[in-house]
């Protein structure tokens, strides 16, 4: 029956209420049995990133599995009194208590990937800094991005084309099972995820900085605050022979502390005359060692992040007592102009 065409099918007349009923029953038998091929698969599948496209698919024929009983119970009133007694039994048998109505306590658990996702986003948006501060350009699906590097030899022109790829940073985490179906789990598991990767997503960015960087200027120890001021002016004055900025400034926080100072000459802290100076940012973070500082042009016709794809998070399914998620994004630094990159060391 199910490998027929109902077009093929002859009748006189359309299918009548008990048939569709039937049919219904027939459409949640190959949805069912669909959702198991898929997860089946999906367990001896080793890659996350194939394995994660098993699992959402399957997780849609679970969809489809509410949509056609949502039509069966309109038709068949004797049906949705059966499956309330087949609860009730459940019920007095484990204690389990399971209802169709929109206000049953189950319903907390229906929603826990929202729950999850927003406490996931939550985490990625407080975190981000350098990602929030540069310019962005979205090739949302591409695998590969083309840098365009430029150069100012009679004339500003394309010197050189490359092709890339974005790269896909990924954070996996996990949820117990019973945490889940009672809706007891704690979200700060997906908080913690969302850390992790903002954290990977700043390395990334911070080592294109530092493996494009082509100029070098030498990094002293800032014993004084005159040293320091010194040291940032000459990267500054190498990255200005290539661009007017406004620059930026990358420090690790202990080499930050060092400008929590009075300058000597000025009478000022010496951070605010940098915060005058570096008006592309000022971004402390310990992704770049203490003994490197990047000074770099915060413009579009140096540098973006290619976005790839946004940052998503799937359930990739059951994995013994815990369901495991994964979250993830694609993304990388393309650096256009090499030259107006400084790295001190």
């Amino acid at each position: 029956m199910l490998g027929l065409n109902p077009v093929s099918i002859s009748r006189e007349k359309p299918l009548s209420k008990e048939e569709i009923a039937q049919a219904l029953r027939w459409a949640i038998e190959a949805e069912l049995d669909a959702i198991n091929f898929y997860e089946q698969f999906a367990r001896f599948i080793e890659d996350e990133k194939l394995r994660a496209v098993f699992l959402d698919v399957a997780r849609e024929e679970k969809a489809h599995v509410g949509e056609f009983m949502a039509l069966l119970l309109h038709l068949d009133l004797e049906q949705v009194g059966e499956l309330k007694d087949g609860f009730k039994e459940v019920e007095e048998m484990t204690g389990i208590r399971t209802e169709l109505s929109p206000g049953d306590p189950g319903k907390q658990t229906s929603d826990y990937m929202k729950v999850l996702k927003e406490a996931l986003m939550g985490a990625v948006e407080r975190g981000r800094v350098l990602y929030n501060a540069l310019p962005r350009t979205k090739m949302l699906g591409l695998q590969s991005y083309r840098v365009d590097v430029i150069e100012q030899k009679d004339g500003v022109r394309v010197v050189k084309q490359e092709y890339r790829p974005i790269p896909l940073l990924t954070k996996k985490f996990y949820v117990g099972l019973r945490e889940l179906s009672d809706g007891s789990f704690d979200p700060a598991v997906a908080v913690k995820a969302g850390e992790l990767l903002v954290k990977d997503e700043e390395a990334l960015i911070v080592n294109g900085l530092l493996s494009a960087g082509v100029k070098k200027v030498p990094l002293t120890d800032w014993v004084t605050t005159e040293e320091a001021l010194d040291n940032l002016m000459a990267a500054l004055q190498t990255a200005g022979e290539s661009s007017s900025g406004p620059f930026g400034l990358v420090i690790n926080p202990k080499r930050y502390a060092k400008l929590l100072r009075v300058h000597e000459q000025g009478g000022k802290m010496l951070i605010e005359v940098l915060n005058k100076v570096f008006r592309g940012g000022i971004f402390v973070t310990p992704n770049v060692d203490e003994n490197k500082v990047i000074v770099f042009a915060n413009t579009p016709a140096v540098l973006d992040i290619v976005i790839g794809q946004e940052v998503d998070l799937k359930e990739l399914g059951p994995e013994g007592e815990e369901v495991a998620f994964l979250a993830s994004e694609a993304l990388a630094l393309r650096v256009k102009d090499p030259s107006a990159i400084v790295v001190l060391e």
